[in-house]
C-alpha cells in the first residue's frame, strides 16, 4: 500500500507519514552525532507516539438490499463485519 494510500484510510498526513519514515529509518545514535553539532544539543532526541482518532460512539446501521438491517458498535471489527456481510449475502 502506498504512503498516500495508507494516509487516507487512517486520516494522518501523507507528508508527516513519510517524514516519520525516513526519521525511523535513521541509526539509533543519529540524534547523538547531530546533537553534536547542534546549539540545542540538550534537547531529548525525538519520540514516537502514536495517537488515535476518537471514534463515534453511535452504533452504525447497514441496510442491505433485501432490508435486513445490521447494527454494529463504532469500534466494530472490519474483518469480521466484511465475513458476516459475505454470508449474508450468499443466503440472500
Amino acid at each position: 500500500m502506498s504512503a498516500a494510500a495508507y494516509a487516507r484510510r487512517h486520516g494522518l498526513s501523507e507528508q508527516s507519514l513519510r517524514w516519520w519514515k525516513w526519521r525511523l529509518g535513521k541509526p539509533r545514535d543519529w540524534d547523538d552525532r547531530r546533537a553534536r553539532h547542534s546549539p540545542a544539543a540538550s534537547v531529548p532526541p525525538l519520540t514516537f507516539v502514536e495517537m488515535t482518532a476518537a471514534m463515534p460512539s453511535e452504533p452504525l446501521e447497514v441496510v442491505l438490499a433485501s432490508g435486513l438491517r445490521v447494527r454494529v458498535p463504532a469500534d466494530f471489527d472490519v474483518p469480521t463485519l466484511e465475513r458476516l456481510l459475505e454470508v449474508v449475502e450468499r443466503r440472500g
